[in-house]
């Protein structure tokens, strides 16, 4: 009978442990984003991963297929915004990975977020990078432009400039943190300031064409190594608080 109970009070204990490890998960409007955060919650990152990191434009992309190396992993989500990748970087920051190309902030623009905002928000993040893997290669890449000319984004009209000042304050935040800055921007844009309407049908996200111009933007930094390299010169500080995904803003889709 002792053992009976004993067994019992074990496992309730066990469950109970798995419980408040777990995140706390409720309804979201955005359905989408929550399955695919709470489903890259659960798939492991290890040393020698590439992550691309990032919104939409990251998401739309067969990462390893496109970059030719089956250790590329895709963690680009719909709608993200530069505090949205802050919050879910715990399962990357546990693996270490080797390199993490980052690629955000038009969703901020269109939160009427400004450029030096987005700049600070964007530096935040690489310094819990830094921290958390002074391995780990950092790469930032621009924003890319956008064309209200081909679909009307509301949240986007007469906005260009900040997608501009934005990528200014970023390449200066990635020179202050010693990473490396790929200047997407002149690739995809044309005469008029606009996104290229050959490389999209939306005015927002790339066709096929569009991710082999970026393939071909960043595909030396993929393959180069860095088995040489000195961890980042920046102090450790204590593991931080991370939200949990059904309390984060619901996000514009981009």
């Amino acid at each position: 009978m002792k053992r009976t109970i004993l067994l019992l009070i074990t496992a309730i204990a066990a469950v109970t442990a798995v419980q408040a490890q777990a995140p706390e998960r409720t309804a979201n409007q955005d359905k989408y984003y929550v399955r695919r955060a709470t489903h890259f919650d659960d798939l492991p990152v290890h040393h020698r991963d590439i992550i691309m990191l990032g919104n939409s434009l990251t998401d739309g992309a067969e990462w390893n297929e496109l970059l030719g190396d089956p250790n590329v992993k895709n963690r680009g989500i719909i709608g993200d915004i530069i505090q949205g990748l802050y919050e879910r970087m715990e399962p990357i920051l546990k693996g270490q990975p080797r390199k993490i190309f980052i690629l955000s902030g038009v969703n901020d623009v269109s939160h009427g977020v400004d450029g030096d905002s987005i700049g600070r928000a964007m530096e935040k993040l690489i310094v819990l990078i830094k921290e958390r893997c002074p391995r780990t290669e950092i790469y930032l890449q621009s924003m890319l432009p956008f064309n209200t000319d081909v679909q009307m984004w509301k949240l986007l009209k007469d906005r260009e400039q900040v997608v501009i000042d934005g990528n200014r304050a970023m390449e200066e935040a990635a020179k202050r943190q010693g990473v490396t800055w790929i200047n997407l921007y002149p690739l995809f844009v044309d005469k008029n300031g606009k996104l290229r309407e050959d490389l999209t049908n939306d005015g927002l996200h790339l066709l096929g064409p569009g991710y082999l111009i970026w393939r071909d933007a960043i595909i030396k930094y993929v393959k180069s190594s860095n088995k040489h390299m000195r961890p980042h010169n920046y102090p450790a500080s204590p593991r931080r608080h991370f939200m949990p995904h059904h309390k984060r803003p619901r996000h514009f889709k981009h």
